[in-house]
């Protein structure tokens, strides 16, 4: 199996440095614009360009690991119908990510006015154990407010929720207890409507939940990889 690992809005592959330090045959991508090239403006597009990438590279038996956004993009890629694509785990994610108003003008503002991202935007971080936190950060605030408000404005717009019985791949999904951006209610749809999946709830997780409790989730994607190579001998 190889894993690939799908960032969330404003961040980078250094998100998933617990999981790439873990995994073997696994690689955490930057999706476009962050910061090479141009950020794309619609989870469609994005998928299209995961497609590519993974015809490309000439990959085979993926299992998409997609954190937030990078969930969605998962989702849309999922149902492209790749027969590279094997399996996914949705982390902090949902099968729609509205974005408060209030974001996406405060964002506006910061682009217009070219300010720099300030320390509110990070709170989903605090979390973290240094020194990841510092340099996700450090990232963020790099990609700048244009590329954030690019990623929020396609969240905004996403919407698979009466698309997901058409994905019958198996699906492993986690949350974190205490995630208010994407809250545990997103999961418990995506589990009711996903014909082949499961749900786990970390206790005291929150949106980063991968990054703050590393173990946990590393656990819960190995035991889904080991069922699925279980499942692919059988």
């Amino acid at each position: 199996m190889t894993l690939i690992f799908l960032h969330g809005s404003g961040c980078t592959a250094n998100v998933w440095a617990h999981q790439t330090a873990s995994f073997e045959h696994s690689m955490a991508i930057n999706l476009p614009g962050h910061p090479e090239g141009e950020a794309l403006s619609s989870v469609a597009d994005l998928a299209d360009w995961l497609a590519s990438t993974i015809k490309e590279q000439s990959l085979q038996d993926v299992v998409l690991v997609g954190h937030s956004l990078g969930g969605a993009v998962a989702l849309q890629t999922a149902l492209l119908g790749l027969e590279q694509v094997k399996a996914l785990v949705l982390i902090g994610s949902g099968a729609r990510l509205k974005v408060m108003p209030q974001i996406l003008t405060s964002l506006s503002q910061l682009v217009e006015a070219q300010a720099e991202i300030p320390d509110s935007f990070l709170m989903a971080n605090q979390k973290i154990e240094e020194p990841l936190k510092s340099e996700i950060n450090a990232s963020l605030k790099a990609n700048g407010a244009s590329v954030l408000l690019t990623d929020f404005t396609a969240c905004d717009r996403f919407d698979v929720m009466e698309e997901l019985s058409d994905i019958t791949l198996p699906v492993q999904i986690i949350v974190g207890e205490a995630d208010v951006m994407t809250p545990v209610k997103y999961a418990k749809y995506m589990d009711e409507q996903l014909p082949s999946s499961q749900l786990h709830v970390i206790e005291k997780g929150t949106h980063m939940v991968f990054s703050e409790q590393p173990e946990a989730v590393n656990k819960l994607i190995q035991t889904f990889i080991n069922n699925l190579k279980e499942k692919a001998l059988a």
